[in-house]
């Protein structure tokens, strides 16, 4: 009779833990933010006194064909104020190129916003692009994708898609 009881609860305990293994783990991955796309982001927080406030990078990455390379992404400016940005590659002062973005806008890196930054040419690298606000005070580092423009999901990226010509309509015989 012990036995059938101390057997009773050894299963209930098994069910217990097999049920509640997620509560095991302190950081679900559910929990863990992440950049959903190919590209990588970061919020630059201007601080207490402007809560809510920041320039916020969004999906950062370098496409490139081997000859030729392009910086694509978003900032967004939450700000009551315009801002510059300043984006620098790596750790090197002489390799930086300023930017504005107005109150409340989004500037959209692209075809017709480019970067005059010498970008590397080799798909499958990251490189580091130093992220800098507020004059300098407030900066970030991120590991920026390099990827293959020569695949057709990005190929269009560094080459606009040509306007197609126009079809001639049919004439009218008698």
């Amino acid at each position: 009779m012990v036995l059938r009881k101390v057997a009773g609860l050894a299963l209930a305990a098994g069910v217990l833990v097999s049920v509640a293994g997620c509560s095991f783990n302190p950081s679900p991955d559910t929990l863990q933010s992440y950049a959903p796309s190919d590209g990588v982001g970061v919020d630059l927080n201007f601080g207490k006194a402007h809560r809510n406030e920041a320039l916020k990078i969004r999906n950062f990455l370098i496409v490139t064909d081997g000859t030729q390379s392009a910086l694509f992404g978003t900032v967004i400016n939450s700000g009551d104020k315009p801002e510059s940005l300043n984006i620098q590659l790596g750790s090197d002062s002489a390799q930086q190129q300023t930017f504005s973005i107005e109150a409340g806008q989004t500037f959209v890196f692209d075809q017709s916003n480019k970067t005059t930054l010498p970008l590397p040419t080799k798909a499958g690298e990251t490189v580091k692009i130093a992220v800098v606000a507020a004059g300098g005070n407030i900066n970030e580092v991120m590991d920026v994708p390099v990827l293959d423009g020569t695949i057709d999901y990005y190929k269009n990226l560094l080459t606009p898609a040509a306007t197609p010509a126009e079809t001639p309509s049919p004439a009218a015989t008698n």
